[in-house]
């Protein structure tokens, strides 16, 4: 079951995508801003197979989050939320994913299933 890292600074959001995932088979854990996240990931004794984060956050904000937590190692994949940038913000990160706020259910799902698939055919490669 792979786990996935949620971060978002709006409680609704959070607990929107995090019931989305675990009601679909994901192992979930989730964070309120980017340094709450940057804990957990430390302190998490697993592998965390991907990252969906809210672009703009207080404290740490997602990019400087991804950039963060890559130092540690290779990148994992990452799923970038948000209602208020544009995806050409984002360009400086090699692989990510966007999701425009609001988005659905199904898109959510069709985004992470695909990274998902992706990283495994990487491994496989």
């Amino acid at each position: 079951m792979p786990t996935i890292l949620v971060v978002d600074d709006e409680p609704a959001i959070r607990m929107f995508v995090s019931q989305v995932l675990e009601q679909n088979g994901f192992s979930v854990l989730t964070a309120h801003d980017g340094a709450d996240a940057i804990s957990i990931s430390q302190l998490h004794p697993g592998k965390i197979e991907l990252l969906i984060t809210d672009v703009r956050m207080p404290r740490v904000d997602g990019p400087t989050l991804v950039r963060t937590l890559s130092e540690d190692g290779p990148g994992m994949p990452v799923l970038f939320m948000s209602g208020h940038c544009e995806p050409s913000e984002l360009d400086q990160f090699e692989t990510y994913e966007f999701l425009a706020k609001p988005f659905s259910i199904e898109m959510l799902l069709r985004a992470v299933r695909t990274m998902l698939s992706d990283l495994s055919c990487q491994l496989v490669n």
